[in-house]
């Protein structure tokens, strides 16, 4: 199974083709997603089973099963007691064998296992966008509508979905410019960011402009947001227009690792694109595209994008949502030993250091999905010297 497009879009595209309604559909979506987020278990346990370890087998077994997941996870777990470890995590969580090889490089087996069935589980969170309305009005707005949330005991203006499958980009609340997706743990990489950040800022990678609206709600700057996408800067354009002061804002279609500007920035923040490997459950599509090749493209533009905002002075806020080293550690410890760089610390609530082992792992960062029941991130700070 190989899937060029995000699961969200490759569901939409499916749906056009069918006549549901609206409860016939969210329960489609909810088999397609969990049948792509444990496609390589099943292709595991139907080759075990004698049923064959293609597309048409995982039907044929999940037929079987009477699509019944719970069924499944207890089946798969039995099923790979006796494997070596890195074997059982791989099918049981449903990953490439070579990625959790890797993770077990880094974190003790139960932390890496923690963190795999923790990107498993779809979550989805939503941050009141005090622009538009009061918490207080949000919180009522969705009252209305009969949304179940629970409120994050330390962020006030966050909410998570009880039910991470329901429409919420459909609400009311939503359309109204109260809410604006956020997962938690980018919430967290902004919040501890934010003294760092002044005005003017430059946004590399910007799309679909999550941490960039994030911080103009809290403080009116003027920025400048990159994308080399013409399509996702123009979605970009979309919440911009729902949710922040426009004029704060020039929109570039261009590309980050070769453009020159005259002036200076206070910071550059690099959301670089990656393998997405800890923002799983926010698209399941993304094992199914999960290769060491395409792994060596991204790390490639990752050093040129890094290579190149170093010129721009100022403050450079590196993040990628994965956890690869190779998206992270390594890239900051390649060019921190050329002496180009100066690492800043950040310090916060789950702000943890980064995998030991590196030359940077102190002053490097990470969020870690088990701990903080969002996105598994990469973060590093620094500025350029010499």
């Amino acid at each position: 199974m190989h899937l060029p497009i995000g699961f969200d879009e490759a569901v939409r595209t499916s749906m056009r083709k069918v006549k549901l309604n609206q409860r016939e559909k969210r329960r489609m979506y909810a088999l397609g997603y969990q049948t792509v987020i444990n496609y390589y278990g099943l292709k595991y346990l139907a080759r075990k089973m004698g049923i064959g370890d293609d597309v048409k087998a995982v039907v044929n077994l999940l037929e079987k099963l009477d699509y019944d997941f719970e069924n499944y996870m207890e089946m798969i777990d039995e099923a790979t007691q006796e494997l070596p470890v890195e074997e059982k995590l791989a099918k049981k969580y449903s990953y490439p064998t070579w990625i959790v090889k890797e993770l077990l490089k880094h974190l003790p087996a139960g932390e890496a296992e923690r963190t795999l069935r923790n990107l498993n589980e779809k979550k989805r969170w939503v941050r009141i966008n005090i622009v538009n309305s009061t918490i207080e009005e949000a919180l009522e707005c969705l009252e209305k509508e009969g949304v179940k949330f629970q409120r994050h005991h330390m962020f006030e203006d966050l909410l998570r979905i009880a039910n991470p499958f329901y429409p919420i980009g459909n609400s009311k609340c939503f359309k109204k410019g109260y809410l604006t997706p956020e997962d938690l743990s980018s919430y967290i990489l902004v919040e501890n960011a934010m003294k760092y950040i002044g005005s003017p800022i430059l946004d590399a990678c910007s799309a679909p402009g999550t941490k960039l609206f994030h911080v103009l709600s809290r403080r009116l700057l003027k920025a400048i947001a990159v994308d080399y996408s013409s399509k996702r800067l123009l979605d970009a354009k979309k919440i911009l227009e729902k949710y922040v002061n426009q004029g704060s804002i020039i929109l570039v279609n261009g590309d980050s690792r070769i453009l020159a500007f005259n002036n200076r920035f206070s910071i550059v923040i690099v959301d670089a694109p990656c393998t997405g490997s800890g923002a799983v459950y926010a698209d399941p599509s993304v094992k199914l595209r999960l290769t060491r090749h395409r792994l060596r493209n991204y790390s490639l533009i990752q050093q040129e994008l890094v290579r190149n905002v170093l010129k721009l002075g100022g403050n450079i806020l590196y993040a990628t949502c994965s956890i690869i080293p190779y998206e992270g550690e390594k890239i900051i410890e390649e060019i921190y030993k050329e002496g180009s760089i100066e690492l800043q610390e950040l310090r916060g609530e789950y702000i943890d250091t980064a995998y030991p082992g590196y030359g940077v792992s102190y002053k490097t960062y990470r969020i870690y999905p088990h701990k903080v029941e969002g996105q598994g991130f990469f973060i590093s700070i620094f500025r350029g010297v010499g």
